[in-house]
């Protein structure tokens, strides 16, 4: 089941923090381009830099966010990926506090767990969780759950795009194999793009995929970062929890629940609230209670987590209705057909119909240009 997404209001973005350090990728950006620089605070209401009589802030809210994005959007070259040409000025240290911890991790594995348990602190636009496979290669399921239109799909690569920044911290053999694939749900850009994107990730990509995120190699995953330092970390993250905002939670528990009950659907075992409790190190009432805070139930996430895991069977493979139905814990197609439009809106036939026709126009449009 799918939940909608929060829609764009101003007082809704406001309540929505970002480190400070985004803007200054704008303005990096706009350096490189002989723009006004100090037009970027300016617009974004910030104090200039060097102003003693205003106290610098460390965070902005969504709205401040949104109007860096926009100026870095009308500075970018046309024709060429707007998305790409930001991640040019985007170094992990942009993450502020979390960038430096992640950095001082020992292996790659420990840095996207860092990233993913703090990632709310810095782009609480998305949800992210870990999905272990088979050999110890993992796939980062992404889920945005704020609007941020029109900016929606450049937001989403941006976000992939700054996990494939950590390569220049890695050895140079893991940095040229560090993702293996790489999937957005929104439409593929302008026919001769996709090289660009895919010379960028160093791996295929995927558009009008069935989700958002990437997989890591177990390979990738168990190597060491040339920067990792454990006392170092350590102290980071001590830091970062002390220094969270106010009603700011590392790690939401809905998205622990997913990954365990993600990590028993592949084992074909869907564990029982006792045993998801036991994973998480807390009693079944507190799971319960944490989960109500959180706006959901154990039986949602569990529905949700098999039709999402159902919608990447279809499109990803060949595999009968009545396969996929019994993969993700159904007892026959039918009412695997109806839990899947109560969800989605859409018949598992029908989903397989309208991506195959969303890939057949794409491929009609290269074909023209």
């Amino acid at each position: 089941m799918h939940q909608p997404l929060h829609r764009p209001t101003h007082r809704h973005l406001q309540t929505l923090h970002f480190p400070v350090q985004y803007v200054e990728i704008t303005e990096s950006l706009l350096r490189a381009r002989g723009g006004d620089v100090a037009s970027v605070r300016r617009l974004c209401g910030l104090p200039p830099l060097g102003d003693t009589t205003a106290p610098q802030p460390d965070r902005i809210n969504g709205v401040q966010l949104q109007t860096a994005m926009g100026i870095a959007r009308e500075h970018c070259l046309p024709g060429q990926s707007i998305s790409l040409q930001v991640l040019a000025h985007f170094p992990l240290t942009a993450h502020g506090m979390l960038g430096m911890l992640t950095i001082a991790s020992a292996t790659l594995g420990e840095a996207l767990d860092m990233a993913l348990q703090y990632h709310a602190l810095v782009m609480p636009v998305f949800d992210m969780r870990r999905e272990n496979l088979p050999g110890g290669a993992a796939t980062v399921v992404i889920e945005q759950v704020a609007d941020f239109s029109p900016l929606n799909d450049g937001l989403a690569e941006l976000v992939v795009g700054t996990f494939r920044n950590i390569a220049p911290y890695t050895t140079p053999a893991t940095a040229s194999k560090l993702i293996t694939e790489v999937c957005f749900k929104h439409a593929a850009p302008p026919a001769g793009q996709l090289a660009d994107y895919e010379r960028f990730f160093g791996a295929p990509v995927r558009f009008n995929a069935p989700y958002l995120g990437f997989t890591l190699s177990a390979e990738a995953l168990c190597s060491p970062l040339t920067t990792g330092n454990r006392a170092t970390r350590d102290s980071l993250e001590a830091l970062l929890r002390r220094q969270a905002p106010e009603g700011v939670r590392p790690t939401p528990v809905t998205q622990r629940v997913k990954q365990v009950v993600a990590d028993g659907l592949r084992k074909g075992a869907m564990p029982q609230a006792t045993r998801v409790a036991d994973l998480l190190a807390m009693s079944q009432r507190t799971l319960s209670r944490h989960l109500l805070d959180e706006g959901t139930s154990l039986s949602r996430i569990v529905e949700q987590v098999r039709i999402e895991h159902a919608e990447r069977l279809l499109l990803g493979s060949r595999r009968p209705v009545q396969e996929v139905a019994r993969q993700v814990g159904f007892a026959d197609a039918s009412s695997f057909s109806r839990a899947f439009r109560r969800a989605t809106g859409l018949t598992p036939m029908a989903l397989r119909e309208q991506r195959a026709n969303a890939a057949a126009t794409v491929t009609a449009e290269r074909d023209h240009c």
